[in-house]
């Protein structure tokens, strides 16, 4: 499948890189599939990346006949291997490449609408294709009409 690069040809590297997150008017994408997707299909004129820095956790839950126990320890890197290669799984199914490791990327966003906003309006739009759409390769054009609407009254930035 060839990758979605849009007419500009813009690619992950084309994403500035800040030593520190960005403040008010951006908005940290969800580190999964789907919040590396909308930062795709936003463009690279509208993302900013930094490294990631962050001590993250991870919380093993295990069910047994004696109740629940649970378990919080630092993220591994092979914990951190399996999210990136998840993510990067998603977006190549939707035509995309590869999304560069150890970054946290932030979307900048319309002037008036908040990052939660944006999320639901996607959701919400995936939501309403048909039952069959639950391929990422099959829901990112209805993602870009959303995004693109979201963005209309910006300068055009991909």
């Amino acid at each position: 499948m060839p990758h979605d690069q849009s007419a500009t040809e813009s690619t992950w590297d084309d994403v500035p890189v800040r030593d520190d997150p960005p403040g008010s008017g951006y908005h940290e994408l969800t580190d999964n599939g789907l919040g590396a997707l909308i930062g795709w299909l936003s463009g690279a004129g509208r993302l900013v990346r930094c490294p990631d820095r962050l001590p993250y956790m991870t919380i093993e839950a295990c069910t047994g006949p004696g109740g629940e126990t649970r378990q919080t320890r630092p993220r591994t890197p092979d914990d951190q291997r399996v999210i990136d290669d998840s993510v990067n799984d998603y977006l190549h199914d939707a035509g995309v490449p590869a999304r560069p490791t150890g970054y946290r990327w932030f979307l900048r966003l319309p002037m008036g609408i908040s990052g939660e906003q944006v999320e639901s309006t996607v959701i919400s739009a995936i939501g309403q294709l048909p039952a069959d759409h639950v391929r990422p390769s099959q829901q990112a054009p209805r993602i870009r009409e959303v995004l693109e609407a979201l963005h209309a009254d910006e300068p055009g930035l991909r």
